[in-house]
């Protein structure tokens, strides 16, 4: 599996009430627009799975297989044309106070596919990243 691994996010909330918004996928509805539609299309949210495009590897659906309480939120994939799983990391900073976000992506890739998506796959971890660290966490 190759790993790909976001930058890392500071958000000005608890790791509870960002692991809480998370865990509700309803939640960032509100967040669309930090979503790039020039790398990330068709986005539907639903409590405990999304929809989105990412073109030319299409439609995929996303949704979490294991919630750790204020930890990490898993999620899985059964459609996708790669076999990968995605990982919100989500650690306290500053006694608590502050969190730390970053996204992981485990991908089982093909050489071939790998040296063609390499590029878009690192882009779409650091956009995901990005954008649920500019949500508001209220």
């Amino acid at each position: 599996m190759t790993l790909y691994k976001s930058d890392i996010q500071l958000v000005d909330s608890t790791p509870q009430l960002v692991f809480d918004t998370l865990s509700d996928l309803r939640n960032l509805e509100n967040s669309r627009h930090l979503i790039p539609e020039n790398s990330i299309q068709d986005v539907e949210f639903h409590e405990d799975k999304c929809l989105f495009s990412i073109p030319p590897l299409g439609k995929i659906e996303l949704y979490i297989q294991e919630k750790i309480p204020a930890t990490a939120i898993r999620f899985n994939s059964d459609n996708a044309p790669i076999d990968f799983h995605l990982i919100i990391n989500i650690e306290p900073m500053d006694e608590g106070r502050k969190t730390q976000l970053q996204v992981e992506v485990h991908a089982d890739l093909p050489q071939m596919v790998k040296m063609m998506f390499n590029g878009k796959i690192q882009q779409f971890v650091n956009q995901f990243a990005t954008a649920i660290g500019q949500i508001h966490y209220a």
